[in-house]
């Protein structure tokens, strides 16, 4: 008797999984390019972004989860080649323009999405002592569907640490990413 209801069991769960699976888009993730004057590692920015999207949980009306897998490739149309085999519905490009600290000069990009607008550069304490330097970055981020671009801009922080900075805005286009693919069409089901 407990062999059956294991079957049971096991009928019923088989269809709950593939309409879980089928309510899956798969975004695929660039290394992030550097065009900055400072670098930070593009691989580490690229887990950093796949790591924030998978993490964010399904929409709850639709069940739809947003799945990014990491691309490999060196050039955008390797990672376009590389989406395609890996069945990715979305590419996901970045792109470092900024990375400077609070000595460095600076040049405003137009139509950047600044994430923390009212923060001031603070290099000195109260009794004169150097501080931790603040850095400033810049990341633009396109998210293309089948060659055409979906959304992209720049986004813009500051914060404490090269790496940590870069993350922060890792995070933010994360969050706008998965917004704009539940936006657009749902996986058809079978």
């Amino acid at each position: 008797m407990p062999v059956q209801r294991i079957v049971v069991c096991l009928v019923l769960l088989v269809p709950a999984l593939s309409m879980a699976q089928e309510n899956n888009v798969y975004v695929g993730v660039a290394i992030m390019q550097n065009y900055a004057a400072r670098s930070v590692p593009g691989n580490l920015a690229q887990a950093r972004l796949i790591t924030a999207i998978n993490q964010i949980k399904p929409d709850k009306k639709t069940h739809l989860k947003v799945q990014a897998v990491a691309l490999n490739a060196s050039t955008d149309e390797e990672a376009a080649q590389e989406a395609e085999q890996k069945k990715c519905q979305y590419v996901v490009y970045t792109r470092l323009t900024e990375l400077r600290t609070g000595a460095d000069p600076y040049q405003r990009q137009p139509g950047t999405i600044e994430t923390n607008p009212n923060s001031q550069w603070t290099s000195h304490s109260a009794e004169g002592q150097a501080m931790d330097p603040e850095y400033r970055a810049t990341v633009n981020y396109q998210l293309v569907k089948n060659g055409g671009v979906v959304s992209g801009a720049p986004f813009s922080t500051q914060g404490t640490g090269e790496i940590e900075t870069v993350s922060q805005i890792m995070s933010r286009i994360a969050l706008q990413v998965v917004d704009q693919v539940k936006k657009g069409p749902q996986p058809m089901r079978e």
